[in-house]
């Protein structure tokens, strides 16, 4: 959101200046070019670096089911992966049709069970927008929640210190394919206490977690 709202104002301001500079000649001279969208996120990766923001880095280790990562006060841990071939799920936050899915015969359901301590000072607020699945292109899967879930789904809250949380993240996939896809945890996403913003934007990293 930072990155977005960042880009944003470079890019009013921008339009800005430039809307000044030519408003009293603006017939006799020719209307700069417009920037193509790689000049354009070059110029946001400059001002996000010169803001001491940076692009989100890539951790250089595949980690594995049931080891520890450790960042900005936080250790996660992927304990377990279960597959499931049956049974009906949603897409998290709902979808269009509003229809219950069923896990059909080429598909199969992946249950990732993910723990959460935290070990620095006061408390944290957490959430799941750090935890992302990606696929061999590298592209998203959207995340799903089952009645069998109940309870158990990993969403958000706080925790004190020396305190852990444990719950699921679920997601549907074609059936056989668990090796082809990655879990994504990046714990600057996944703190969200305010206070420690600043702190977090260092640990802008991307873990990544092999599932076979």
């Amino acid at each position: 959101m930072r990155k977005v709202l960042l880009l944003l104002f470079v890019l009013t301001i921008g339009f800005a200046l430039s809307a000044c500079s030519q408003s009293s000649n603006a017939s006799e001279k020719e209307k700069p070019k417009e920037k193509t969208q790689e000049e354009l996120e070059k110029e946001l990766d400059k001002e996000l670096k010169e803001g001491g923001v940076s692009k989100a880095k890539k951790d250089d280790k595949i980690h594995k089911i049931g080891e520890t990562i450790k960042a900005n006060d936080i250790n996660f841990t992927v304990n377990k992966v279960d597959r499931v071939q049956k049974g009906q799920y949603d897409y998290l936050g709902g979808d269009e049709d509003n229809k219950i899915k069923t896990v059909k015969g080429n598909e199969e359901r992946l249950i990732i069970e993910v723990t959460l301590e935290y070990v620095g000072k006061g408390s944290m607020e957490y959430n799941r927008f750090g935890l992302d699945l990606k696929d061999k292109k590298n592209k998203s899967v959207r995340p799903v929640i089952s009645i069998e879930e109940k309870g158990k789904i990993f969403l958000g809250g706080t925790l004190a210190s020396g305190k852990k949380v444990t719950g699921v993240v679920s997601y549907v996939i074609p059936k056989g394919e668990q090796k082809n896809y990655t879990l994504v945890y990046n714990p600057f996403l996944t703190d969200s206490t305010s206070e420690r913003m600043e702190k977090s934007a260092k640990y802008d990293i991307d873990y990544l977690i092999k599932l076979d």
